[in-house]
């Protein structure tokens, strides 16, 4: 589920640069994490500032914030409501306080066979769904 949440941040980037030209500075995401840059999320975060810099022809600089550096991890997610931060890896469990519980379901061990039901469930209707209630947070 939190790359797919990386990947549509990475198209929202690339759908901001429609019409601008190159003489405009680029446009710079803030993107903070708590966890180290050696850590599977930390590794992911820095591939997708790199990704995104190589796709836009550095027209998107992404600025990784890992290991708590801007914002603890009880503070990411008001810091992402308020527009001090553009992204976020928060563990899914972090969106049961907002009111949307559906994704302490993906806590669950085992709830799926393989990486195929995941995908089924977190990048069809239902994942859709789930992400959608995310929007009156403040959240997309």
């Amino acid at each position: 589920m939190k790359f797919p949440v990386l990947m549509l941040g990475l198209a929202l980037s690339i759908g901001a640069l429609t019409g601008a030209n190159a003489a405009e500075p680029p446009i710079v995401i803030k993107f903070s994490h708590v966890v180290t840059t050696d850590t599977p999320k930390g590794k992911a975060a820095d591939f997708f500032a790199k990704r995104a810099a190589e796709l836009t022809g550095d027209k998107v600089k992404v600025e990784v914030h890992p290991n708590s550096a801007l914002y603890k991890d009880k503070e990411e997610l008001e810091a992402l409501q308020i527009g001090a931060m553009q992204m976020l890896a928060p563990s899914l469990t972090k969106f049961g306080p907002l009111g949307v519980r559906d994704f302490e379901a993906f806590d669950l061990p085992y709830i799926f066979g393989d990486y195929d039901a995941l995908h089924t469930v977190t990048q069809g209707p239902i994942g859709a769904a789930i992400l959608k209630k995310l929007e009156p947070k403040g959240i997309v």
